[in-house]
């Protein structure tokens, strides 16, 4: 059986209403010469799966989201087989992308194409869910031609962790860095903080609470326009000698 790799991305992001799907960029990578396609191109596909995504409210109220692997073949006569879950999520997203691939229309070969054989394909799908504050489909950069700033520079922000940061006092002794990464909107507002390097449940607590606690940020520019950036800042942990 010829094996091949549909790497396709779709990203679902919850509408207050309908709590639709809707995709973003999406890449296909097919590394072989001969494939099947869905009928009317990579478009129609995008069109058929975006129609049928509706995020599941069990997958909402679980704060569900990532990446849903499935596996399927394309037989020689463009049926859909063989569907199953090689990595999930939620059992309610993996059923959905389950239901919608099933639901596929056949897939088309090229003409005057000789010894098609049955083709298998890997479809990763991804389940986002929104961020507060950033509108569904806009950008949110690593970088950016102006960095968001905390008002009144770099030393007020010191002197605010300072005022605010607390020892814990959990019984243990632990001592160092925990690293926080937040989104900065264009309005100013941080966003998602969350804990990309680990010290200890408390201390990782108490991180998150003093940036919560944080005044709106001078918001970064890309080529003249604000921008949503990602920022991420160290807290140190260290008892005074």
């Amino acid at each position: 059986m010829k094996k091949a790799l549909l790497f396709f991305l779709i990203s679902v992001t919850i509408f207050s209403n309908a709590q639709e799907g809707s995709l973003g960029k999406d890449n296909i990578y097919i590394p072989v010469d001969i494939m099947p396609r869905f009928p009317g191109g990579e478009q129609e596909m995008y069109k058929f799966i975006k129609e049928r995504q509706k995020y599941p409210e069990s997958a909402i109220k679980a704060n569900a989201e990532g990446r849903v692997i499935t596996r399927f073949t394309i037989k020689t006569d463009g049926s859909i087989t063989n569907v199953h879950i090689i990595r999930g999520i939620h059992p309610d997203c993996d059923s959905l992308v389950m239901d919608i691939i099933k639901a596929m229309p056949k897939w088309e070969w090229e003409k005057d194409v000789k010894n098609i054989k049955d083709t298998d394909f890997t479809l990763p799908v991804i389940f986002r869910l929104p961020i507060e504050g950033v509108a569904d489909g806009e950008e949110i950069r690593h970088t950016a031609d102006q960095m968001p700033s905390f008002p009144g520079g770099e030393q007020e922000m010191f002197n605010f962790l300072r005022d605010n940061l607390k020892w814990v006092d959990d019984g243990t002794d632990f001592q160092g860095r925990v690293v926080i990464r937040f989104i900065v909107t264009k309005e100013g507002k941080i966003v998602k903080p969350v804990v990309i390097r680990s010290l200890s449940s408390a201390t990782d607590k108490e991180a998150l609470r003093v940036i919560n606690l944080m005044p709106d940020w001078i918001p970064g520019k890309h080529k003249g326009e604000l921008v949503n950036v990602y920022y991420t800042i160290p807290i140190v942990f260290r008892l005074s000698q």
